[in-house]
């Protein structure tokens, strides 16, 4: 749902218009709050007015995330139009597997959204976090520093206590959550290792990753929405009206945010670091859920969401460190 630009530290945003960025350096904290607080507010919104349009009539979670790619696409496109950024020829294999895994991450997520309540879909999604260390660690052989890993189950808890009250569990609800989980791990992970090895910025990346992911969900669309024209439930019997389609088109809008500033935040930081701005996200959401959907408030999820962001600082805190610290060996 999302999309984002810029890989390289000696490089400005404006920069990014007239060459591909690179990852030759550590990128300035000012890069990274901007990048951080484009994620939050688009992230934060595409949640919302996916569920307005779901509860508006619109149940169709992978129709919706095909219309998402459409619009990622020519938002791209206009954004090249216009001298934002230069597209790049890249190795279209490559980017296949990242746009497979791209389809299924927002597929997944759509669909879990959909079948799920705001609060454990929130719970079940920042969960990616443990799959990503633990693919990192199996497949390619990356380990987390373990002074990293209190942080992290300090904010997994925090989670999971703030979504304890809104646990409203169905099978297929919970399949879908998880199989989110398994693509959104490989997703980021591939995000930060491709924009390398390509040496393209996330926009030039992502202008190859739309369109491939819109194609891939071609054939699985009918799978998950009803298609068939003498069922009461299908598409075809859904009206469009001014507002719906309005609300549709502007989820599209947020989709195009929502997939640069992914590429951005994993690029110039990494798969975990974007989590744990994930978790700060969660908390900000399921205040949005008590006062927009009418979600009770309880003091349970006071809790949680405390224990989150104590989380949440205690990460940050120690990436600092971390990053202090190389910088003084690199210095010496």
């Amino acid at each position: 749902m999302a999309v984002k630009a810029v890989a390289n530290s000696d490089q400005t945003v404006a920069s990014d218009r007239t060459e591909s960025s690179t990852t030759r350096g550590e990128p300035s904290t000012r890069e990274v709050a901007t990048v951080i607080a484009f994620n939050f507010f688009s992230s934060t919104g595409i949640v919302s007015a996916n569920k307005l349009v779901y509860e508006a009539g619109f149940h169709f979670g992978a129709t919706l995330t095909f219309i998402h790619f459409i619009c990622t696409t020519i938002g791209l496109l206009l954004l090249a139009r216009f001298g934002v950024f230069t597209p790049k020829r890249l190795d279209v294999r490559k980017a296949l597997k990242l746009a497979i895994a791209g389809m299924g991450f927002v597929v997944f997520s759509n669909l879990s959204l959909q079948r799920n309540s705001v609060g454990f879909y929130q719970v079940m999604k920042h969960m990616t976090v443990v799959g990503v260390i633990i693919i990192e660690a199996i497949v390619f052989r990356r380990f987390l520093p373990w002074r990293f890993l209190g942080a992290l189950a300090t904010m997994c808890c925090g989670v999971i206590i703030t979504g304890m009250t809104d646990f409203k569990l169905n099978t297929l609800g919970t399949m879908f959550a998880l199989a989110n989980i398994l693509c959104t791990s490989f997703y980021q992970i591939w995000c930060g290792s491709l924009q390398k090895s390509l040496e393209a910025n996330p926009l030039q990346l992502q202008l190859y990753i739309a369109p491939l992911s819109a194609l891939s969900i071609i054939p699985i669309v009918p799978m998950f929405d009803d298609y068939r024209s003498s069922s009461p439930e299908s598409i075809f019997n859904f009206v469009p009206t001014v507002n719906n389609v309005s609300a549709i088109l502007f989820t599209g809008a947020l989709a195009l945010c929502v997939n640069v500033s992914i590429f951005l935040v994993i690029g110039k930081t990494s798969a975990v670091t974007y989590n744990v701005v994930g978790n700060g996200k969660t908390a900000f959401l399921f205040v949005v859920d008590f006062l927009v959907f009418g979600r009770p408030f309880e003091p349970t999820n006071v809790f949680g969401m405390t224990l989150t962001l104590c989380g949440v600082i205690w990460y940050t805190q120690l990436k600092l460190k971390a990053r202090a610290e190389a910088e003084r060996s690199g210095s010496s």
